[in-house]
């Protein structure tokens, strides 16, 4: 299946848009990312990031990545937000049963290997518990997905992101663990940030 051809056609990308998807794609694929030195995406309010880095998951897709992890602030209004745009991009795949998106709170405790050869999304707030879900999926549950291609895209980057600090006592040690278990990924994932 080609996920980018069916995205472009039912979500009618214009041209400047499948250049900025293609152009990302390929600086991602062509460089070395890490938590210190990231892709990023950045544009406008209302520009287009999240058409854009969709676009991007379906293009990785076809290019043999087979999971996309998306970061998102720690809202479950967002979260739910999200989970329902990628399952609306994603409609045709994910009802030939080529692909599934997952609430990373949600998710099975164990991924049937019929699963795990589809494309995966995976939702992920960034609040420790769900990173350490995220964490014990990979390292402990299925350690084979390790070897899969994952595409990494933090949705909401500032906030709570790599290196982010806030005033309240009361977030500051969660948001250094969550920046800690990201450092964890990197040398398996390319990482993409989204500004908004």
């Amino acid at each position: 299946m080609n996920f980018y051809s069916q995205l472009r056609a039912n979500q009618h990308y214009n041209n400047e848009l499948e250049q900025v998807i293609f152009r990302t794609y390929h600086k991602l694929a062509s460089e070395a990312t890490s938590s210190n030195r990231p892709g990023m995406l950045l544009g406008n309010i209302q520009s287009g990031k999240t058409r854009a880095f969709i676009g991007v998951i379906g293009v990785a897709f076809d290019r043999d990545y087979d999971l996309a992890i998306v970061l998102t602030k720690s809202s479950n209004a967002l979260l739910k937000q999200t989970c329902q745009r990628l399952m609306s991009e994603f409609h045709d795949p994910i009802e030939n049963d080529q692909a599934r998106v997952y609430d990373i709170m949600k998710l099975p405790n164990r991924i049937r290997k019929y699963e795990r050869n589809q494309k995966l999304m995976l939702v992920v707030k960034k609040e420790t518990k769900n990173l350490d879900r995220l964490h014990e999926l990979f390292f402990e549950t299925h350690p084979e997905l390790k070897d899969k291609r994952i595409l990494f895209i933090d949705d909401e980057a500032d906030y709570a992101s790599v290196s982010y600090h806030h005033n309240q006592a009361s977030n500051i040690t969660e948001l250094r663990v969550i920046s800690r278990n990201l450092i964890n990924f990197e040398r398996v994932y390319r990482i993409l940030l989204i500004y908004k």
